[in-house]
């Protein structure tokens, strides 16, 4: 049961940054959506890494978003949840892992 919880936090831990650094880069840049455009080699060295990090909560929203034509299956759905649940954890892995080795400054 230990173990489920802690996988169920590192998952969250991974898809809240995933939503944080997607809403700040969308805050940012002033657009409702997320679509880095880049015209330079650097730039699209940016959005894949940036893309790298935000991923889930963009895979996510676009899954669940109401589509305008035709919806997809839902094991379309289950899959991508699927996927998004498997980044999130590395992601989450990640965060959790920078956070234990940060210095506490308290």
């Amino acid at each position: 049961m230990r173990e489920i919880i802690l996988l169920a936090l590192i998952v969250a831990a991974g898809f809240t940054a995933s939503g944080v650094i997607a809403s700040f880069y969308m805050l940012v840049s002033g657009q409702r959506e997320y679509s880095p455009k880049a015209e330079t080699e650097a730039g699209r060295l940016a959005a894949v890494g940036l893309t790298i990090f935000t991923g889930p909560s963009i895979l996510a929203f676009n899954a669940l978003r109401p589509a305008a034509e035709e919806a997809p299956p839902g094991s379309y759905r289950v899959l991508v949840l699927m996927l998004v649940a498997l980044w999130s954890y590395v992601l989450g892995l990640l965060v959790v892992g920078l956070a234990i080795t940060i210095p506490s400054p308290f």
